[in-house]
């Protein structure tokens, strides 16, 4: 719920807190008629402009007009919206409620001389039984850079340091082609159909099915007619299910000519005058990414043991904020490489219950993992020294000094709070691994590779 600029009018009469089943909670908010009615007037001044009443000029109707001609709960539910976010701040901090999710706010009595009643059902957090925690077994693995690992780097790297050459010869997957094309449904050309000059590696995916395969195997100055179904779930539904023929002109194929892996490819790539001395480089950083790789195998190991052996009814609602949390990173995530979530999604042909329904697994482990080290650093008394927390407000903003501490003052408290919980987590990880010992009879399920660490969001 959005917070609304505060108000000097006292507002909340009195607040009663009523346990229900679960982890529910039911808050009974009164509110003032002087509060009220100042929600009231707020609302009317922000939209009478849009009222055009006969016998008034546009925007100086009076309210009590505006109500007669409309009703006159007219301006009930924005009022609400305006004077409920603080109030209910006010109702959770006095019971010291911390919800897990949005509320569900139902509306009560509303009147403008005896003022208004609201009940908003909140989640919080469950209570949760843990398991033993210390002497939990991990895999030992390995960490040594293999043969196999330095030629896989050495071969990233030449196709890194690839350069696109063109080929007299048919066109393969994975080379660029150039071409023109022209689409047409039912013998007319549609919109979005044509492209001049335009590169598409072959296998990309970046047409629809069936588009790319089809111009393997021909070479410069071929015409192809290629023929293909929309899929039923495409994006632009006018377009769903039909069949369209492309003209296609192949103006130029070209195709990735890889250096060789010697002693100048070394002093080419990297800081290093010989292949030798820049193979020892790549074993050694293979082996400090394996090493971060065991770090994360292992927690995530000892995490799920811990979370299998503890007891707690977690609400939806706890899965439902987290699946909120990992959309907006995601989504912020995207602006950062230059396009929007909506056109994300309309070009991927996902939607946002898609990509949350495909993470749900994730907000399990996420907020289970979360509940029992907060039982195991409750159980051992631990504690986040401020000077923890101002060396993560550093690392995250990189301020120090007086910047750091306005940063921190203007720090909103539950966002400081969940801060706080983040780092009192991994503390109760540390000291778990610190308990922990390594099994050869241990394997991992699901274990982080080299490559997962390489790979970006999408």
């Amino acid at each position: 719920m959005a917070s609304a600029k505060k108000s000097k009018t006292a507002g909340l009469i009195a607040s009663e807190m009523e346990k229900l089943e679960g982890t529910k909670i039911k808050l009974t908010m009164t509110v003032s008629a002087e509060r009220l009615r100042e929600g009231l007037h707020h609302v009317y001044s922000r939209n009478k402009q849009y009222f055009n009443i006969p016998g008034f000029r546009k925007g100086k109707a009076p309210r009590k007009m505006i109500e007669q001609l409309y009703g006159r709960e007219i301006f009930h539910d924005d009022a609400m919206n305006y004077i409920l976010p603080d109030l209910y701040e006010e109702a959770l901090e006095k019971h010291e409620i911390e919800p897990v999710y949005k509320p569900e706010i139902e509306p009560g009595e509303f009147s403008e001389t005896d003022g208004a009643v609201f009940t908003a059902i909140v989640h919080v957090r469950p209570e949760v039984e843990i398991g033993e925690y210390t002497g939990l077994a991990y895999p030992k693995g390995e960490i040594e850079a293999t043969e196999e690992d330095i030629e896989k780097a050495l071969k990233a790297e030449q196709e890194k340091n690839a350069r696109l050459i063109s080929v007299n010869r048919p066109a393969e997957l994975k080379d660029v082609v150039t071409i023109n094309f022209k689409g047409f449904i039912d013998g007319e050309a549609f919109d979005g159909g044509a492209g001049e000059d335009h590169d598409l590696t072959l296998g990309s995916g970046q047409f629809i099915p069936g588009f790319e395969e089809q111009i393997v195997g021909h070479s410069v100055g071929d015409d192809i007619n290629v023929e293909v179904t929309f899929p039923d779930d495409y994006h632009s539904p006018e377009f769903s299910g039909k069949l369209a023929t492309f003209e296609v002109e192949v103006l130029d194929v070209k195709a990735n000519e890889l250096p060789e892996i010697d002693d100048d490819f070394a002093e080419d790539v990297s800081e290093f005058d010989t292949l030798e001395e820049f193979r020892e480089d790549l074993a050694k950083k293979i082996k400090e990414k394996k090493e971060s790789s065991l770090d994360i195998n292992r927690r995530n190991h000892v995490l799920k043991k811990l979370i299998g052996a503890a007891t707690m009814d977690v609400p939806d609602e706890m899965y439902l904020g987290r699946l909120d949390d990992l959309f907006q990173d995601f989504a912020h995530s995207i602006q950062m490489r230059g396009m929007d979530i909506e056109s994300y999604m309309r070009f991927t042909n996902t939607s946002e219950e898609f990509l949350k329904a495909s993470w749900r697994k994730q907000a399990e482990k996420d907020i289970q993992g979360m509940l029992v080290l907060e039982a195991v650093a409750v159980k051992e008394a631990l504690t986040v020294p401020e000077e923890d927390f101002e060396k993560r407000v550093s690392e995250a903003t990189n301020k120090e000094g007086d910047e750091l501490a306005e940063i921190i003052e203007k720090m909103p408290p539950l966002r400081k709070k969940e801060l706080m919980r983040s780092i009192l987590c991994e503390k109760a990880l540390d000291l778990i691994m610190e308990k922990a010992i390594a099994s050869d009879d241990e394997v991992f399920e699901e274990p982080t590779t080299l490559e997962d660490e390489e790979e970006g969001d999408f």
